[in-house]
């Protein structure tokens, strides 16, 4: 058989399968979810060969939703590693026969703790279906390279394990007060996580010199300086645009300029954003008020921080926002085209 006819009787036949599991899901899926859910411990994925490696995907699925999740090869288990096991986890077993000396060797390990076991496996008749507390059904092989391939239950496992993960990842606040045009790593990385990367933090207090303070923003080179009050709370903000121009103002001596304290010339109460706010929701600030850098405040208003415009063209973020302006913007002038298109020219009419 050609090689791109066989690939895509394949895949078709692989979609039929996914297909009757998504028409098959009901209780027992409801069942595991919830034991994951509201697993104490850990979630231990256990299996063997190919059906490990399933196991692997399915434990890092959960780990992105927040669960702490390991796997635990059955031999490493028969070895030492069983001790990891302990009261209040959960465990996940995943199996294309369902008949794995190794895998049934563990079972009576997590029984005797109390572990509540998942089985995914194709067989309700097998030895791990009839030892799981939940049973959720992968494919059976569809011939017997199939069986010997494992590509049917191993896709159908690899399924339903990432459904589990996914639909406690979804069922997170994890969009909360976060706009849906952000792509993933905006919606998720906060600005917290932008200044660890880079802790600079140029701050003066109010009573500092120009000449200080100037000094200060030059060597920390973020294009601005956070004026604090006494109580080091964020009272106000000197940036190298407001220098540039306090120089073209000043009509007088640049010494008496310089010694000029930082309070006479500050922008006072400035536009400010949180740690835990999210960084497209500082580039949305940033560019509503057509803000260069942005002053990162602690929960006492306290300076933490700066966020530059550079900071987020580097991660990508600017480019991606004007291309979807540009894209709204090419949109909504096609629709006023086509709409001119279907009216006659008013000049025709007069004519």
């Amino acid at each position: 058989m050609d090689a791109l006819k066989l690939a895509r009787k394949l895949l078709k036949q692989q979609s039929e399968h996914l297909d009757k599991a998504a028409g098959a899901l009901g209780k027992p899926f409801e069942k595991a979810l919830g034991l994951i859910s509201e697993c104490q411990g850990t979630v231990l994925v256990l299996g063997f060969g190919k059906s490990g490696l399933v196991g692997a995907k399915l434990a890092a699925t959960l780990r992105t939703a927040g669960r702490p999740a390991l796997v635990l090869g059955p031999l490493e288990a028969l070895h030492g590693e069983m001790a990891a096991a302990q009261p209040g986890d959960v465990a996940v077993a995943v199996s294309s026969s369902g008949e794995s000396e190794e895998l049934m060797k563990v079972i009576p390990w997590l029984k005797k703790k109390g572990i509540s076991l998942i089985a995914l496996t194709p067989s309700d008749r097998s030895s791990l279906a009839r030892a799981a507390d939940v049973l959720l059904v992968t494919a059976m092989p569809a011939d017997p390279a199939d069986s010997h391939a494992s590509y049917t239950s191993c896709l159908s496992a690899l399924a339903l394990g990432d459904l589990l993960g996914l639909c406690l990842l979804l069922g997170q606040d994890l969009e909360h007060a976060r706009p849906a045009q952000a792509g993933p790593r905006e919606a998720l990385y906060t600005v917290r996580d932008l200044l660890a990367s880079r802790p600079s933090n140029p701050t003066a207090p109010e009573n500092m010199i120009i000449k200080d303070a100037l000094l200060e923003l030059t060597a920390k080179g973020l294009g601005a300086i956070s004026i604090v009050d006494p109580e080091g709370r964020l009272a106000g903000i000197i940036t190298d645009g407001d220098i540039r121009r306090l120089l073209q103002r000043s009509q007088g001596s640049l010494t008496r300029l310089f010694l000029t304290n930082v309070e006479t010339v500050m922008t006072r109460n400035p536009r400010r954003i949180t740690l835990d706010e999210t960084i497209f929701g500082a580039l949305q600030l940033m560019e509503s008020k057509a803000i260069t850098v942005l002053p990162v405040v602690d929960d006492e208003s306290k300076p933490a921080g700066m966020v530059h415009l550079h900071d987020l063209v580097q991660m990508g973020m600017l480019g991606r926002q004007q291309g979807k302006k540009r894209s709204g913007a090419a949109s909504a002038s096609k629709n006023k085209s086509q709409s001119r298109a279907g009216k006659p020219d008013a000049k025709k009419r007069k004519s």
